[in-house]
């Protein structure tokens, strides 16, 4: 027992001297020196002035400054320059919090344990956000980031009404509510756009099972819906492109009566009408349906037809309940429908290949620079975010979902119905 305490006690000691043994400048004067050799100063006479400190506070995400802007330069000045504070103050290291550490058991298989410490160690690199209301406040984000973030289902537990596990930020966990509308996401293969459709899909049914109505439509064959497809929320996986218009024409449709219900009964909204349900169109390749990519005139048409639908559902479905989440791997500016990205408030973006597609999605670069797969870009009319978000497994997937999955009757099965008479004793069959 004494060994145990020591020996962990040492690690702990020894880790934690390398943690916070600071070298060089401190990050006050390397914001002061920054923002002088960026040419942040103005010229008063022989005098050259810059910021000045007015107070600074710490909290359990890091530190901020407070600062007095001098006469003659403005919070746009700054925001110019937030690049060079980034990459002045980031130390690109990876770290093992001492928390990690004091938690090994002895008594039980340490080698695993530090390999599970060691692969979970987090990125050290700072990040800046500005913000003013009449004084200058530079946040320094220090929290490390998790390099691999594991889905564990008390993430869910966390959440509540029709929120979501997004994952981990420098200010901690954070979730997403579907109830904000609808969702522009992108990222480029095999960097953690699949794997959050199908946590989004997951935490939905296990939270809302009830109120949830799905139509999903993956023109790459729909192998990243495969193991939804047979649940009882599931209306529709489209494959091609004839089931996309057909699904979304369903959509449509149904879209249509329900506006004219809320029409006679004066509703303005779906929480003024009381309804529960919520109906997602989850489109995993925009690039599979944009008119602007498809040969063929026949083909074309569909397309449009397809994107007209799906800029309907974003103009106005968002209010009627229907919540649009538009996916794509290789965002262009003929793969993303302006009016469709221009009415999704939240864009979740992983890692794409280049600064152009990233201001394709974002307006600005940045994407391009994702390190790992599972980082992504959280941005909404709130601001920006960086997130890590959880990585859920197919057996952690199919184990939430197992209890909602049915048999469903083929389409060309036949309803049979009998008079009252013989049906005393008998069930019907509906066609599902």
């Amino acid at each position: 027992m004494l060994f145990e305490i020591t020996t962990t006690s040492l690690m702990a000691g020894l880790v934690g001297y390398s943690y916070l043994k600071k070298n060089g400048l401190s990050d006050v004067d390397k914001i002061q020196k920054i923002c002088l050799n960026c040419g942040l100063t103005i010229k008063e006479g022989s005098d050259t002035k810059t910021i000045q400190l007015y107070r600074k506070k710490k909290y359990d995400w890091g530190t901020e400054y407070v600062y007095r802007i001098p006469l003659g330069l403005s919070f746009q000045d700054f925001e110019k320059r937030i690049h060079h504070l980034r990459d002045g103050l980031n130390s690109k290291k990876s770290v093992i919090e001492l928390s990690d550490l004091l938690k090994l058991n002895f008594r039980t298989n340490i080698i695993k344990q530090v390999q599970n410490v060691i692969k979970n160690r987090k990125h050290l690199q700072k990040d800046v956000e500005l913000e003013y209301d009449g004084m200058l406040h530079i946040k320094v984000l220090s929290n490390p980031l998790p390099v691999n973030l594991l889905f564990d289902e008390s993430l869910l537990s966390k959440c509540k009404g029709w929120q979501i596990p997004l994952g981990q930020t420098r200010y901690g966990f954070i979730h997403y509510d579907m109830e904000r509308g609808h969702i522009t996401l992108a990222g480029s293969t095999r960097k953690g756009k699949t794997v959050f459709l199908k946590l989004l899909i997951t935490s939905l049914i296990y939270r809302q099972s009830n109120n949830t109505k799905l139509t999903l439509i993956d023109l790459k064959g729909g192998l990243a819906f495969t193991r939804f497809k047979d649940l009882k929320q599931v209306e529709t996986v489209a494959t091609d492109l004839n089931s996309a218009l057909k699904a979304l024409k369903n959509v449509k449709n149904e879209m249509e009566k329900t506006k004219g219900w809320f029409d006679k009964s004066g509703c303005e909204d779906i929480k003024e009408a009381g309804i529960n349900t919520r109906h997602f169109i989850i489109v995993d390749e925009a690039a599979q349906i944009s008119p602007q990519i498809i040969t063929g005139k026949e083909e074309k048409e569909k397309a449009r037809q397809c994107e007209e639908v799906l800029s309907e559902i974003a103009r106005i479905g968002a209010g009627l309940g229907y919540r649009l989440v538009y996916c794509s791997q290789y965002p262009t500016a003929d793969v993303m429908n302006k009016q469709i990205k221009q009415n999704c408030d939240t864009v979740i973006t992983y890692k794409l290949r280049d600064a152009i597609a990233s201001r394709v999605v974002l307006d600005e670069s940045g994407a391009e620079d994702l390190p790992i797969p599972g980082r992504a870009i959280y941005k909404t009319p709130d601001g920006v975010q960086i997130v890590q978000t959880p990585f859920i497994t197919n057996e952690q997937i199919e184990k939430i979902i197992k209890p909602n999955i049915v048999m469903k009757a083929r389409k060309e099965d036949i309803a049979i119905e009998e008079p009252a008479e013989a049906r005393r004793n008998t069930f019907e069959l509906e066609e599902m």
